[in-house]
């Protein structure tokens, strides 16, 4: 099938799709607005969960697409008055390649001896630095006065130069936390890189599992990619399945920040080891959790969304895939939470599974739409999927496909919130829509050198946005 076929099929299911719509908006005339079920309160020690249908009902023989809002929040950790902090172990993976000589290097070893003014006695902190080899500069070491001594001095004589053989500085960060357990503790490795992964182990899939260890072993990976030449799908990998946060910095004088926001954040952990678990019922998959891993284990969905700080909220939002085929209420399956508070596990779970129910009329099935739920679905989540796989389509060099994305983006959106009503969602289609759109657009626009160091830095930037709107932790 040639492209133009292609393109006109989808230009043609989009006027169907709009004129689908309209037609149920005719159909219900003044029917009045199905008020939206309450959502479910669950709250254990330490932690409150909240899940809320988007749609409660769907249309049978549709793509089968329910949406649950799920909350979580995080209870305040007491004042503590001048009782010092919970000790933190951070393990810093440094790029020390070629692409590293300069300002990069420099900026990222003033950070790490910034870093190191700022750990307390009870601290401990391991020095990585890998290009074609792998060199452990420091153990875990608590900062004595001379252990404090000994690692400004290690700081300061790291010099560039080489590959970058970034699975070996990733394993090598994993296996000094696997040695050193470290009870109590607030535990993180922190990978650095300017480039791409060239030497060892590439493949972001395997390097993505090794970073899984950190869920197994109770501490996070997190990452920091500098620059405009770095991977950014296997640094995003690396922290989603390590449970930690992803970092982009196109100005290395940021880096100084980064490491104080890890540290900050790291004192301030309330809940750890957060485990959520879909028990699906049968023919249910979950195929999205907000952009987080999934993985499958015998019948069940499992989520790794990282620590939740003092007093802290986040929203995921599970998309799952139900039957259709069929008439009637639809459980989507049991969902528990596992965690760490006050240093002992825990677990609840959600009194009723959220259900949906599979209807034969439009207009109900669209008058179930809960406007506060899907407002943030479309604005927070769905948006930022659509910035996520523009950036792509930019990093690649595909105008036209982006573009196509975003007209489907906005005549979905646009038919739907004809019947909701979203003020939300309005300025999302008029202004942020718009902007992606004339990003595109920029982005290719001139001299194909100009066009290239352009398509690098943009979409890179999309991606972080997607990233921060979705998952930020």
């Amino acid at each position: 099938m040639s492209r133009k076929t292609k393109h006109l099929i989808t230009i043609l299911g989009l006027i169907a799709l709009t004129t689908g719509v309209l037609t149920v908006l005719n159909v219900m005339g003044s029917q009045a607005t199905v008020s939206p079920t309450p959502p479910q309160h669950t709250t254990g020690s330490g932690l409150t969960v909240s899940s809320e249908v988007a749609q409660e009902k769907i249309l049978k023989h549709g793509d089968g697409h329910a949406t649950v809002a799920l909350s979580l929040t995080a209870h305040r950790l007491p004042d503590q008055g001048d009782a010092p902090p919970p000790p933190a172990d951070v393990v810093i993976v440094l790029d020390r390649s070629g692409s590293m000589e300069g300002q990069k290097l420099a900026d990222a070893c003033q950070a790490v001896l910034d870093l190191i003014e700022q750990l307390n006695p009870d601290d401990r902190l391991a020095l990585v630095a890998y290009s074609d080899g792998v060199q452990t500069l420091a153990p875990l070491l608590p900062i004595t006065a001379d252990n404090h001594r000994h690692l400004v001095s290690l700081t300061r004589k790291i010099v560039s130069g080489g590959g970058t053989n970034l699975g070996g500085g990733l394993r090598q960060g994993i296996d000094l936390m696997l040695g050193m357990p470290g009870k109590a503790r607030q535990r993180k490795v922190i990978l650095i890189s300017d480039g791409l992964a060239n030497q060892g182990i590439t493949d972001p899939s395997a390097l993505g599992q090794m970073a899984g260890l950190a869920v197994e072993h109770h501490f996070t990976v997190s990452t920091v990619g500098v620059g405009l030449d770095f991977n950014e799908t296997l640094m995003t990998t690396i922290a989603d399945h390590g449970a930690g946060s992803y970092h982009f910095l196109e100005d290395p004088r940021s880096f100084a920040q980064v490491f104080k926001s890890e540290l900050s954040a790291s004192r301030r952990v309330a809940v750890s080891d957060l485990e959520i678990r879909m028990l699906l019922s049968p023919g249910v998959t979950l195929t999205d959790a907000g952009g987080y891993p999934v993985h499958h284990e015998k019948g069940a969905a499992v989520v790794h969304p990282g620590d939740l700080l003092s007093g802290q909220q986040r929203t995921i939002f599970l998309t799952f895939r139900v039957p259709t085929d069929t008439l009637g209420t639809i459980p989507m399956g049991r969902l528990a939470m596992q965690y760490r508070f006050d240093n002992q596990t825990q677990r609840i779970e959600t009194p009723k599974p959220p259900t949906v129910v599979c209807v034969a009329d439009p207009a109900a099935a669209m008058a179930s739409i809960n406007k506060k739920v899907w407002t943030d679905q479309v604005v927070k989540d769905e948006f930022g999927q659509l910035k996520e796989n523009v950036a792509k389509d930019i990093r690649d060099g595909k105008k036209s496909r982006a573009q196509q994305r975003i007209r489907e983006y906005e005549a979905k959106q646009t038919a739907i919130n004809r019947v909701v009503g979203s003020s939300k969602v309005t300025r999302n289609l008029t202004t942020d829509v718009k902007v992606l759109r004339d990003q595109v657009e920029e982005t290719f626009a001139g001299p194909p050198a100009v066009t290239a160091e352009k398509k690098k830095r943009v979409s890179k930037s999309l991606q972080y946005d997607s990233y921060k709107a979705r998952r930020d932790k």
